[in-house]
């Protein structure tokens, strides 16, 4: 069977396309794939589609002072998790165009060589990619073949300029609208659209999971679905699933978000995971609300490009099918994920979470009439004939909802929301029980579904503060578990 390409498309000036370019190469040998190095001009893909920071800005820029350190803290959990060594420089994001002209003035070898330089450079060593002179003394110190026909001119070649030109245009056609990309042009798919097309993009560096499962469809030639260890995909610290003592995981939520929806249907194999020592407290809170305190959009999607929203609903499909696929392996334990796009959106959603906080038990109901069942709960008629035909009381149990008690008790969970440094739902915080009996937080706020890989580690006990890596023997038998699932 011919080995499935894979094409990486990044820009040195992006930490996660670094981040990527770490794991990349891993991927590609553990599926047999022949992989490509191919940088883009992340600039030139902001400016096609009308990114919020703007061409020459960082993704970041746009973010609320809350949101920033929330994913601040998450890049610093995924750098320890992968043993990668970071110094950003001072003054970014610099200017790469120069360097990525560079790589394409050299061969494929060379390429993949000098990229993991470039990168190291600027985000280890402090030394500045947008000085011509810079590159050059990196060039001559690199060992590549080429090197001693790499000069000054190299930079303005025109074969190296239209070379970068055109991997940038592909990729800005193919639905890109950031770094790092992957993209399979032998991948078949249907996307939300019900459209077939070959060729498949995914983004992120955190859902190389997708990436890997795609790869190892096309190597075995069958269904995602029976592809062994999709689970394992998603890379743990702790390979074991014991927990040390009682732990308490904090679920923070709104009914108004597909996203926390997701996130919800993982928390029954969360419990079944890891048993009876695991308590699951749900957190409703006023999500539109919180946005208003902390600067944030009230819909999120509306401020970000059209290219990055289009890709957003293809993502949650995704996720979707994965958590579908997980499920069917695990032998089908929970229910189906038939999710559908509300069509009156955004849900209001206060009676609701406030009906929540009256009878916790009617939170699937009311989730799946959100997501599944297309039902405008956020109409109290629609909401009490929804609860009624679950078997509870709707009418008593909105007159409850809409006491000044539960409005009361909604509001300061939502106070709380914005003390504790929430940005989004779902968000997830693990609790555990000191010898005293109190409940000790470490710190570190989880925020959305895709990554309940750090959930989990963190229920089992990894100290993402003081842990600097993976241990070698945990990093050793998890990848031997992880390939022992492809054969």
């Amino acid at each position: 069977m011919v080995a499935p390409v894979l094409e990486f498309n990044y820009d040195i000036s992006c930490p996660f396309a670094y981040i990527a370019s770490t794991r990349v190469e891993a991927l590609a040998e553990r599926c047999g794939a022949s992989l490509i190095w191919r940088p883009v001009l992340l600039g030139a893909i902001y400016r096609a589609t009308a990114a919020p920071q703007g061409a020459g800005g960082s993704a970041s820029d746009v973010f609320n002072p809350t949101k920033r350190a929330v994913t601040g803290k998450s890049m610093q959990r995924t750098l320890r998790r992968y043993q990668i060594a970071y110094n950003p420089p001072p003054h970014h994001p610099r200017k790469t165009v120069n360097a990525l002209r560079l790589l394409y003035a050299v061969d494929d070898e060379d390429r993949r060589v000098l990229t993991k330089l470039l990168f190291k450079a600027y985000w280890v060593d402090g030394r500045d990619v947008s000085d011509d002179k810079e590159l050059l003394k990196i060039v001559q110190s690199s060992g590549i073949e080429a090197s001693h026909r790499i000069s000054q001119t190299t930079f303005a070649g025109p074969q190296a300029r239209k070379e970068l030109e055109d991997a940038t245009a592909e990729s800005i056609g193919r639905g890109a609208f950031g770094v790092p990309g992957f993209w399979i042009p032998d991948a078949e798919w249907t996307d939300t659209n019900g459209t077939k097309s070959k060729g498949r993009f995914f983004w992120g560096q955190d859902r190389m999971h997708f990436v890997e499962a795609t790869l190892m469809v096309l190597q075995k030639a069958q269904d995602r679905c029976h592809v062994k260890g999709l689970k394992s995909l998603m890379p743990r610290c702790v390979p074991n699933n014991k927990i040390a003592g009682r732990v308490k995981l904090e679920f923070w939520y709104d009914f108004s978000s597909p996203w926390a929806f997701l996130g919800w249907t993982q928390l029954a194999r969360l419990q079944r995971t890891f048993g009876s020592e695991l308590e699951i407290v749900m957190k409703p809170f006023l999500l539109g609300i919180l946005f208003r305190e902390i600067g944030a959009p009230n819909l999120p999607g509306s401020a970000v490009s059209p290219t990055k929203a289009a890709w957003s609903r293809q993502d949650h499909a995704d996720w979707t099918h994965y958590w579908n696929a997980v499920n069917i392996q695990e032998g089908r334990p929970d229910k189906n994920i038939d999710f559908y796009w509300a069509d009156i959106f955004p849900i209001r959603t206060p009676t609701l979470l406030r009906v929540a906080m009256v009878e916790p038990s009617t939170v699937p109901l009311l989730y799946r009439a959100c997501w599944e069942d297309n039902a405008n709960a956020s109409d109290e008629t629609v909401l009490s004939q929804v609860l009624d035909q679950g078997g509870y009381n709707g009418n008593e149990l909105i007159a409850r909802a809409n006491s000044a008690e539960f409005k009361a008790k909604l509001r300061a969970a939502t106070i709380e929301a914005k003390a504790l440094g929430i940005c989004g739902v779902p968000t997830y915080r693990v609790l555990r029980q000191s010898d005293s009996g109190d409940w000790v937080h470490d710190g570190n706020i989880v925020w959305g579904q895709d990554e309940t890989n750090v959930v989990e580690d963190l229920i089992a006990g990894w100290d993402a503060e003081a842990s600097n890596d993976l241990a070698e023997a945990h990093k050793a038998r998890f990848e031997a578990d992880r390939m022992s699932a492809r054969l």
